[in-house]
């Protein structure tokens, strides 16, 4: 007949054995609080690591869009001015022309008109000594002051309009030079934002880039830590269940 009596050296026994295993499962589960702990902590480190590095990649970014903006529109200003200098030289240089060609057709019409007058005065004088001829003569006098006032008036209506007409040329010119000199600055201005905002973008995606490489590597490590843990708490349960089992089949 079989014993049911528990011997008291084997129960002391089991119960250090368990104690044993409590600690030893106890020390594990510390250990691994541990790791999970450091593992959490370098990952909050990366994050914020990666966190600053980009905010100072969009800080660095902005300032240099800034710059570049404030560079382009300086130099729009600069070009604008040269711009409306160059027109007002240019106008200035064709109302200086205008001016000298109307003085040399006035000039020309005076003198034409100074000479007929004089014609005139000969022919009179003639006529005066030779009273038999004198109103031939101042019939032809007549009609050579007409015709001298007439050829003066053409030629000073002529000079008038070549002067008009290089006057309008040269404003004409002035006005192209104007609106090319604005569309060259606005194209180079356009052409440097744009450089500015790709640059802009490009260093947006890299610090995005980095943000994510940095997130995905902590919760790697996260997740590498969590399962080694996992694994030594059902290994160190499996154990003890085992040596659970054991004492009670001797015991019984």
């Amino acid at each position: 007949m079989k014993s049911n009596v528990i011997r008291l050296e084997t129960g002391a026994q089991a119960e250090d054995e368990a104690m044993r295993a409590a600690e030893q499962a106890r020390d594990e589960a510390l250990l691994a609080a541990d790791e999970v702990a450091a593992a959490e902590l370098a990952r909050a480190r990366l994050v914020r690591k990666a966190t600053v590095d980009r905010a100072d990649i969009i800080r660095t970014a902005t300032v240099a869009r800034a710059e570049a903006l404030k560079r382009l529109t300086r130099r729009h200003d600069e070009q604008l001015r040269e711009a409306e200098a160059a027109r007002a030289t240019a106008s200035r240089t064709a109302e200086e022309r205008y001016g000298s060609s109307l003085q040399r057709a006035e000039d020309v019409a005076a003198r034409a008109v100074e000479q007929a007058y004089q014609e005139e005065l000969a022919a009179a004088q003639r006529a005066h000594e030779e009273a038999l001829r004198a109103a031939e003569v101042a019939a032809q006098s007549a009609t050579e002051r007409a015709q001298a006032i007439k050829r003066a008036g053409a030629l000073r209506a002529e000079s008038i309009y070549r002067a008009g007409v290089e006057r309008a040329a040269n404003l004409r010119d002035a006005v192209n030079a104007y609106e090319e000199a604005v569309l060259q600055a606005s194209k180079a201005r356009a052409e440097h934002l744009q450089a500015a905002l790709r640059d802009h973008d490009a260093a947006m995606s890299r610090a995005t880039e980095a943000f994510e490489a940095a997130f995905s590597k902590a919760d790697e490590l996260s997740g590498a830590t969590f399962s080694e843990s996992g694994q030594a708490d059902a290994d160190t349960l499996a154990e003890y269940a085992g040596e659970r089992s054991n004492q009670t089949a001797q015991t019984s």
